[in-house]
């Protein structure tokens, strides 16, 4: 265990159960904030824009959301990295399996959702999105499930995944655009 992780998540963690309110506020964030990722992307699929500009917005941000979190899934069965908890760390507020806590996949869905926003000019909204993204790492740890190094691996995780991504939209647009066509039209037929 690398030392600095531990006291940085000491550190952090402390802070938990000092405060009701406090709790309550990184309890949400830690469990639920990660659905505003499903809100967002039905929000800009039904959302009428010129060009469909927000469908391709959207697909994008689901593959980016999806390839990130499968490749975290990898990780994190390849190499086991205990929980606080499991080591007898801290304070924890929710509960979670004692599976491996390396990269977080709370952490890495949330920044490959919201750093696209930047890449794509959407300034305001990309904004508020990685605050949001990074208000769940540190509820994550606040709450005691996660170690510092893995909210840090999720950021880095979502950030090489979703740009790379955008290096490569052009050809993946169409490719995912098909993809979808093809099973939208499949659910269309059998309507």
């Amino acid at each position: 265990m690398i030392p600095v992780n531990v006291q940085w998540f000491t550190a952090i963690n402390s802070l938990a159960g000092k405060n009701a309110v406090l709790d309550a506020i990184m309890i949400f964030s830690a469990k639920y904030l990660i659905y505003i990722i499903p809100i967002i992307l039905l929000y800009l699929w039904f959302r009428k824009s010129e060009n469909d500009g927000n469908k391709k917005f959207s697909i994008f941000l689901f593959f980016s959301v999806l390839i990130a979190i499968i490749i975290s899934m990898i990780i994190s069965a390849l190499y086991y990295h205990p929980r606080p908890f499991v080591l007898g760390l801290g304070t924890q507020l929710i509960s979670h399996a004692p599976d491996s806590s390396f990269p977080s996949d709370h952490t890495t869905a949330m920044f490959a959702f919201s750093l696209p926003f930047l890449y794509f000019k959407r300034y305001k909204s990309g904004t508020v999105l990685v605050i949001l993204s990074s208000l769940v790492g540190f509820a994550r740890v606040f709450c005691g499930v996660h170690f510092p190094f893995d909210i840090i691996g999720g950021f880095f995780l979502g950030l090489i995944v979703s740009y790379i991504l955008f290096l490569f939209r052009k050809p993946l647009f169409e490719y995912f655009s098909k993809i979808v066509e093809f099973y939208y039209s499949l659910f269309k037929f059998r309507k």
